[in-house]
């Protein structure tokens, strides 16, 4: 499913077979927080995941080519996956994932064009990509995260009959990773029943579930609810990037609240709403976290 405009809107440059990579870039707009952050974490995303013919299609090889690291192989997997002998990634929306003064964990969802010896595709990639600042300049480091809790287990087969709904609902645009999640049996079914009450009052667009989520609440040791299935960050509501919202707009409160009144025990998005379970910080400036903990009660707004 497609919906809405483009989060991100990008222009690619020509290039012969054996010219350099020159992906375009992400430039960060007025409403992001620290934007220089998002742009160093796209940066090495389109840079390392564009390549020509005649490049090696190797992980490590194109991190250092790119200029990196050897170590931010790792980083870059999910675009290597496949066996493309040519690849362009576009940014489409770099979420925050975690950010303190020195450190950031940054979401990035990206388009991957990619060109194979036997076939070619299209498909969405998500990376957490791991920032640290150094004399006032942000570098992609190594992620060092404690190893990911199990989560629930995979069906083998495919997604529940509530997944199966979410994956075909009209008004839910859900990325490649997520997708998969689901069919997998990844997100849990309570999660699922949220989403697919709030996908009856708004268009949704979802950045990420489990997969490409870090596994603990950055920066601390803590589980993350969306490593054992059990929360989704939604990018866009009716269209528009939850980051270019403005803040008055009476959307972002009533996303929220509803949010609340399906089942959410945790609601976290670009402002204050007053209530049991509903927060806003500056990670949560683009996006709104939807999560379900069994054992807490549902999130309530205060009656005004």
């Amino acid at each position: 499913h497609s919906m809405g405009r483009p989060t991100v809107a990008l222009s690619s440059e020509g290039a012969g077979p054996d010219a350099p990579a020159s992906p375009t870039g992400f430039t960060a707009g007025p409403g992001e927080v620290r934007g220089e952050v998002k742009e160093a974490a796209a940066r090495f995303v389109e840079g390392v995941g564009t390549w020509r013919r005649g490049a090696a299609p190797d992980p490590t090889a194109r991190v250092v080519a790119a200029g990196y690291p050897a170590d931010l192989a790792e980083v870059a997997r999910p675009l290597f996956d496949v066996p493309a002998w040519e690849s362009t990634t576009t940014v489409l929306y770099p979420q925050y994932g975690g950010l303190t003064p020195s450190t950031a964990s940054v979401i990035v969802l990206a388009r991957q064009e990619w060109r194979g010896a036997s076939a070619d595709g299209v498909r969405e990639v998500l990376l957490d990509v791991r920032l640290r600042s150094a004399g006032g300049i942000w570098n992609v480091t190594a992620v060092l995260d404690p190893p990911r809790p199990p989560g629930p287990p995979t069906r083998t087969g495919g997604p529940t009959r509530a997944g199966r709904a979410l994956l075909e609902a009209p008004r839910l645009a859900l990325p490649d990773p997520v997708r998969a999640d689901i069919t997998a049996g990844r997100l849990g079914d309570p999660m699922i029943a949220v989403m697919l009450d709030l996908a009856r009052s708004f268009d949704i667009q979802v950045q990420v579930a489990v997969s490409g989520h870090p596994g603990t609440v950055f920066p601390t040791r803590r589980l993350s609810n969306h490593a054992v299935g059990r929360a989704m960050d939604v990018r866009a509501i009716n269209g528009v990037p939850v980051v270019d919202i403005p803040r008055d707009d009476p959307v972002l409160t009533s996303f929220m609240t509803a949010a609340a009144r399906a089942g959410a025990t945790e609601v976290g998005g670009p402002i204050p709403v007053a209530g049991r379970g509903l927060f806003t910080d500056s990670v949560h400036q683009d996006h709104v976290h939807v999560g379900f903990t069994p054992t807490k009660a549902p999130a309530a707004v205060n009656p005004s």
